[in-house]
């Protein structure tokens, strides 16, 4: 009998040295972002925050990182909650950025939100071709106010419109150029993210939290 593959565990969460690491796990589905999975990526991320982890290491399975919201699933209205897919989506982009300090670890696609939860993370590094998108604005929708403030910060607002509404496909060579990833090569990659989240882990915790509020004020 044929399995749903949704049925299994489709975000994974491990907490060591410091840093909590949480996995999307949908790779035959490009690690799009149905309910189930947003579920379980809000919960993992709640949980390491209320575990009062600091620091947050966020990479995916397969060769994609994240194409974006599921848009051939449910958003919520087969269950009452129209809208709540995207609601999930702004919640995790907020937890995300609500880490003292986070590293998300981009191998390949990052589309939508898929790129929102990249950006909302303190440091992204990036394979050299991973393709970065954001196709919001032809499907009818905008990307979430906190990915539209954290781009406008980096790269100002005439860069960020043009990453935002151009609907242009991006490298990781492109936005470094930016300003906006650190460009690791592929098989460098998972090391870098550790090595670099520990390093953040191993500050003293209530400066990094200090000099975050500072920087983002």
């Amino acid at each position: 009998m044929k399995t749903d593959p949704d049925q299994g565990p489709l975000c994974l969460s491990e907490t060591g040295g410091g840093v909590a690491t949480v996995t999307l796990n949908r790779p035959d589905a490009r690690n799009a972002m149905n309910l189930p999975l947003l579920r379980q990526l809000v919960g993992a991320l709640r949980d390491a925050r209320e575990q009062g982890v600091d620091v947050m290491l966020l990479k995916a399975e397969g060769p994609a990182f994240c194409a974006g919201a599921d848009i051939r699933s449910d958003d919520g209205t087969a269950e009452g909650r129209p809208g709540l897919r995207r609601r999930l989506i702004e919640e995790a982009c907020d937890l995300v950025e609500a880490f003292p300090a986070s590293v998300a670890a981009v191998q390949g696609p990052a589309v939508g939100g898929g790129w929102a939860l990249a950006v909302a993370a303190t440091v992204t590094l990036a394979t050299p071709r991973a393709m970065f998108r954001f196709p919001e604005l032809r499907l009818g929708f905008l990307p979430p106010d906190q990915t539209v403030r954290r781009l406008r910060a980096a790269v100002g607002p005439a860069a960020a419109f043009r990453l935002l509404v151009a609907d242009e496909r991006f490298t990781g060579d492109d936005l470094a150029r930016l300003g906006l990833v650190d460009v690791v090569e592929p098989a460098d990659l998972g090391h870098r993210a550790r090595h670099l989240a520990e390093q953040f882990a191993a500050a003293p915790s209530d400066l990094v939290r200090t000099l975050r509020t500072s920087l983002t004020a």
